[in-house]
């Protein structure tokens, strides 16, 4: 029971000095899980406050390129970790599964999907949290991203995500 305990304590005193002693990074490249936009992450540092990100997100029948700039800043006495606020633009494009159409050729009856494809461009704004592990080539970032397109009328969205990147 005492060498679980301490083993556990070790642990956590590990984690901690791990979470205190984080850097920074110049380049990623990882995975966004979330809403519309998820898909593929690149972020870049210009400089040790400002970086460019590019996102490449994809779902069923569409693909949505983002391109961001963002602020970043560091929180007091949490090394490696930092909130970043930016905004940026999108171009968008949809395949809409308009609706069904049936007929009838030579006795077989047939189900036809039509509607149409789409482009959309818009507007990003994004906030987050921005974390890379000390003496692991690891960054992680959890955003809201909300954003809007400017497609038959002006329509706004929410989107968030949990984004994983390899950085070097």
């Amino acid at each position: 029971m005492k060498l679980s305990k301490k083993l556990i304590i070790s642990a956590v005193l590990i984690f901690a000095y791990t979470l205190s002693s984080a850097q920074n990074y110049n380049t990623g490249i990882g995975i966004r899980l979330g809403g519309a936009t998820s898909g593929i992450t690149l972020k870049h540092f210009v400089n040790s406050n400002s970086a460019l990100e590019g996102i490449l997100g994809f779902s069923h029948k569409s693909l949505i390129l983002t391109g961001l700039y963002e602020r970043h800043l560091p929180i007091n006495n949490a090394k490696g970790l930092q909130w970043f606020y930016g905004g940026g633009a999108h171009l968008g494009f949809f395949g809409y599964n308009g609706y069904y159409r049936s007929y009838k050729d030579h006795g077989h009856y047939y189900v036809v999907e039509e509607g149409e494809n789409s482009v959309a461009l818009g507007l990003d704004f994004i906030l987050g949290l921005d974390y890379k592990f000390n003496n692991a080539p690891i960054n992680i970032g959890l955003d809201i991203k909300p954003f809007i397109d400017f497609h038959d009328g002006v329509y706004g969205y929410w989107d968030g995500a949990f984004s994983f990147r390899f950085v070097f």
